[in-house]
């Protein structure tokens, strides 16, 4: 199968629901810029993903060692069987008998749907799907389904901008509210099916001392699980944030803002370098600022251009909302509902707003 494309045309979903719906085996190459994102699909399910660009503290034995499963010292001696046996870390890991299936399961499914959930963000890029054999894991039971992955990440996507404005900051400190406090046979149990069995675990981590960060670390839940957990807890009157922890300089170049060092010194150098140019050049940059005028010039794009750049926008725009509601919305300004157009886009060179219709031989017709 023939399966490659511009994802401006193709949404991340289509894609992965049309791999899993014919039940191929291989892997999906998506690529924007220098991020690349491999999942590895067998018999329509996914095994496996693999990117290039998440950073060294993402990795399954950072994220282990952190969390206190396995030592620095165990990880570097798993590390040196993976070299010579070629093993997945995961399975090394089980084989050394120092963690269990279920643990690394855990971490590897919040890998996939982290990555996943990173796709949906890019917004273009290229895919490609090439048939290949594809080797699963041995030892850990990993099989997950499309159409669970494309809900679950779905649904990370419309709740996480509601639990970003709960939880602002990842040094977000919260602490349990006393039993004195709740009131006499209530706790966490009283909740009943609003706390998960996810929530009692982040519920046992909150001490006032640990960060939200520290949390995901900690539980290896995952950082959407997480934040969840924490929101809902902090709802119920369970926990409260008490305080947002400075971060460390180191926190910071190892965070997402600065993902790696060598960033952050070519942007040292960058400024250093314009810096330099100005006090070089400051003599010259005075004498043109004072004896130049600066010209008023109008520059219009022609009508006729500008509302061909609007209707092309609009019939993109309706391919996309089709592709990811599978119809077409009853009216344009459900684009904007959807996220995908702005309200100006409606309208024409002459501010009067557009409307379409679908012909009986397909065809999408815009008025005005």
């Amino acid at each position: 199968m023939a399966l490659q494309g511009d994802l401006k045309d193709f949404s991340i979903t289509e894609i992965i629901q049309l791999i899993g719906q014919q039940f191929k085996t291989g892997i999906l190459n998506v690529q924007h810029g220098r991020k690349k994102v491999e999942i590895y699909f067998l018999d329509g399910v996914i095994v496996h993903v693999f990117s290039t660009y998440r950073a060294k503290k993402d990795h399954l034995g950072e994220i282990l060692v952190k969390a206190g499963v396995i030592t620095q010292q165990q990880l570097d001696q798993a590390l040196k069987v993976q070299e010579e046996t070629l093993q997945y870390l995961g399975e090394v890991l089980i084989d050394l008998q120092w963690l269990k299936r279920e643990e690394v399961l855990r971490v590897i499914e919040n890998q996939i749907y982290e990555t996943i959930y990173d796709l949906f963000q890019w917004g273009e890029g290229n895919f490609r799907f090439d048939l290949r054999l594809v080797e699963k894991y041995r030892r850990i039971p990993l099989a997950l389904s499309p159409e669970n992955v494309l809900l679950n990440v779905l649904r990370m996507l419309d709740e996480w901008s509601e639990i970003e404005k709960k939880i602002s900051s990842p040094y977000t400190i919260f602490e349990k509210v006393s039993a004195e406090e709740m009131g006499d046979g209530y706790g966490i149990g009283e909740l009943g099916e609003k706390i998960s069995a996810e929530g009692e675990v982040i519920h046992g981590l909150v001490n006032g001392e640990l960060t939200a960060q520290e949390i995901v670390d900690r539980s290896l839940l995952g950082k959407f699980q997480v934040y969840d957990s924490l929101v809902k807890l902090e709802e119920g009157g369970l926990i409260r944030s008490v305080a947002i922890e400075r971060p460390s300089l180191r926190d910071l170049v190892t965070g997402k803002t600065f993902r790696n060092i060598s960033s952050v010194m070519r942007l040292g150098i960058l400024f250093a370098i314009i810096f330099l140019l100005i006090i070089f050049l400051k003599p010259f940059l005075k004498d043109v600022v004072v004896n130049s005028r600066i010209e008023k010039s109008e520059v219009n794009l022609p009508r006729a251009y500008s509302g061909g750049l609007h209707r092309t926008k609009i019939l993109k725009a309706l391919k996309i909302y089709v592709l990811e509601k599978g119809e077409y919305p009853e009216d344009l300004q459900q684009l904007v509902s959807a996220g995908i157009l702005a309200d100006w886009d409606l309208l024409s060179e002459d501010g009067q707003p557009y409307r379409y219709k679908v012909g009986s031989d397909g065809r999408i017709r815009l008025s005005p």
